[in-house]
């Protein structure tokens, strides 16, 4: 069996767990207008502040590394394993949970406007112009595990590792395979997070084409498994329902479908 023994969270109503589940069930809500969205149906999004990165990082240059999801993801991580005995690091497992590939913000858009000829890709200039003006660090925050392997070298993880990417059903995946992980004995504690960005207005747009109609949200939580009995009474963090959470913080993938198990 296994037990949760830390927690930590990133959300636009702020990064103490037990008052998010509080201020969600009481009808608060983070969703604001935001000038990024204009021109789509609904250009309500919930948006974190910040997050400061002051102590998650262990180069301050590192920061140009991280997608938003990362920045999201490392003081959540970092507070989840405040309970991490000492040395137990470099066993210790961790598998996220992203949601799709995000977007890469137009970084790309002049590598490829070099790469066409006629309105069709042109393989010498594949090779020449546009291979000069692809960003080298772009495939750093685009890439779906990316989120894991910033996670795992900030904090110094090197056990198991593994990434799901989708909606809810990847955080509850995640979780599962975190508390698998030590129940089978192949990790002493294991690291389950998720982390997820969809404020930006390339992310929104891609969700409206897929049906996908409730406002955008951006949000982290991580929980450190460890060996032992679940707690009897309900944890301080219990979600309200699904649809209190989105009415709340917004559409925030795979973020709520691990939450919503933890309680």
């Amino acid at each position: 069996m296994t037990r949760i023994l830390g927690i930590g969270v990133v959300t636009a109503l702020g990064d103490d767990p037990a008052a998010v589940c509080k201020l969600v069930a009481g009808g608060a809500s983070a969703l604001a207008a935001s000038a990024t969205l204009a021109g789509l149906p609904d250009t309500r999004a919930a948006s974190v502040v910040g997050p400061d990165l002051a102590g998650w990082l262990m180069r301050k240059k590192d920061a140009r590394l991280l997608a938003r999801a990362a920045r999201l993801a490392l003081p959540a991580a970092g507070r989840a394993l405040v309970g991490l005995p000492a040395g137990a690091a470099e066993e210790t497992a961790v598998f996220v949970a992203v949601g799709r590939e995000p977007p890469d913000d137009a970084d790309a858009e002049p590598s490829l406007l070099a790469m066409e000829r006629d309105g069709q890709l042109d393989r010498d200039r594949l090779g020449g112009r546009g291979r000069e003006l692809y960003p080298p660090l772009l495939p750093l925050k685009t890439l779906p595990n990316m989120v894991l392997a910033h996670v795992s070298i900030q904090h110094g993880l090197r056990g198991e590792n593994g990434t799901f990417a989708g909606d809810a059903a990847a955080g509850a995946q995640a979780l599962r395979a975190a508390e698998l992980a030590v129940e089978e004995g192949r990790a002493p504690f294991a690291l389950a997070g998720a982390s997820f960005s969809g404020v930006d207005l390339a992310s929104a747009r891609d969700r409206w084409r897929l049906g996908q109609v409730a406002p955008p949200g951006e949000a982290a939580v991580f929980v450190l498994v460890g060996p032992g009995e679940p707690r009897g009474e309900p944890l301080p963090w219990r979600l309200a329902d699904a649809e209190a959470w989105e009415r709340a913080l917004g559409d925030c993938g795979p973020v709520a479908g691990l939450w919503h198990l933890l309680g």
